[in-house]
């Protein structure tokens, strides 16, 4: 004789019980119930799946936390900036210095920056943290893994093409900067907005700076 008896699954996830009910099916042969073998297929894939949506809301939290958001670059914008001088001779960066151009790039994306110095002094350029123009040297490195060119603090030569790539991982406001001494001192740095609003990169005046997004 057959019997169908209902067994419950309690899973733990992340501190929270869940309870699936299923069916099993037991014999009886005349002095004792014999469980046959239940089917926990169907448990198994709700705890997966119940599983992989905690991970989907503590990314989606995380982001709102303005923490590090990890390996969710999808889109890439690629920025040129020169190092040169304004019109009265000052350290600048495309023409612009003491914060007066801003790039702003959404929170996440894949930043490509393409440095060249039009000056006959050497230069460098990196992501700094806001208010790193104000130390002499920098008291920290780089904002984001890889956001420096070559000899931060000895420079590029006038002609020499430098690329490096980074990823804006966590929303707040920074700066570009030049290390070698005394350049941030005297002007030579600008803003750069990592947005967890934006959509698209954008700079400030329009057209201080060529940003193409792939």
């Amino acid at each position: 004789m057959r019997y169908r008896c209902p067994i419950r699954y309690r899973p733990r996830i992340g501190g929270i019980t869940i309870v699936f009910k299923r069916f099993a099916q037991a014999s009886y042969n005349g002095s004792e119930v014999i469980p046959l073998k239940h089917d926990q297929k169907a448990a198994g894939a709700a705890v997966r799946s119940l599983r992989s949506g905690f991970v989907v809301l503590a990314l989606a939290a995380a982001a709102a936390l303005g923490a590090p958001v990890l390996h969710a670059a999808t889109h890439t914008a690629e920025v040129t900036i020169t190092a040169n001088k304004t019109a009265s001779g000052g350290f600048a960066f495309n023409g612009f210095q003491r914060g007066g151009m801003t790039i702003t790039v959404p929170a996440g994306w894949q930043i490509i920056v393409h440095f060249e110095n039009a000056d006959t002094t050497a230069h460098s350029l990196a992501v700094l943290p806001s208010g790193a123009h104000t130390q002499m040297p920098p008291s920290t490195g780089p904002a984001f893994p890889g956001a420096t060119t070559p000899n931060f603090s000895s420079g590029i030569a006038k002609g020499v093409p430098q690329t490096f790539t980074f990823e804006a991982s966590k929303a707040g406001t920074y700066e570009f900067i030049c290390g070698v001494p005394g350049h941030a001192m005297v002007g030579q740095w600008d803003t750069l907005v990592v947005s967890a609003t934006a959509e698209a990169p954008s700079v400030t005046p329009s057209g201080a700076a060529t940003i193409t997004v792939k």
